[in-house]
């Protein structure tokens, strides 16, 4: 990992408890959950070369699954974005609505709706994605990132 490193954010509400699960040297895997919002936000990481489990921020409701599986260390992280709505029913407070992701390959998602609320993307288009940082309760309320400079 390079010896720079940031964190940026969070996007989102203050509904949920703080998490921060730190840097490490890529990004394995992400599964979540989504339908109308973001519910579970799960990530392996990469950690000097071996497959690290993050800590597991689940949702409590019930959701369709998706998991990406990004072909590391050829395929990492470069931007991710999404939006930030009230979403009706789901919390008193935004939550993120939608959720995309970036690598140097492809595009993962929209997973959620990609229509009205505020919109993010990471504002650094130099660096690599190494962690997330957030706020959960009953779904995703915010999402942050930590980069590798």
């Amino acid at each position: 990992m390079a010896s720079n490193t940031v964190a940026v954010g969070n996007w989102g509400g203050p509904g949920g408890n703080a998490w921060n699960d730190g840097f490490y040297t890529g990004v394995r895997s992400i599964e979540l959950t989504y339908g109308n919002y973001i519910g579970t936000f799960n990530v392996v990481y990469d950690l000097n070369g071996k497959s690290f489990d993050g800590p597991k921020h689940p949702s409590v409701r019930s959701l369709a699954t998706a998991k990406i599986e990004l072909q590391f260390p050829n395929e990492y992280l470069v931007n991710v974005s999404g939006i930030v709505n009230n979403v009706a029913g789901a919390s008193p407070t935004p939550v993120i609505q939608s959720l995309t992701f970036e690598t140097n390959l492809r595009t993962y998602g929209p997973y959620g709706p990609k229509q009205g609320g505020t919109a993010f993307s990471l504002p650094i288009k130099k660096g690599l994605i190494v962690g997330f940082s957030g706020r959960t309760g009953e779904l995703l309320d915010a999402i942050g990132l930590n980069l590798s400079l």
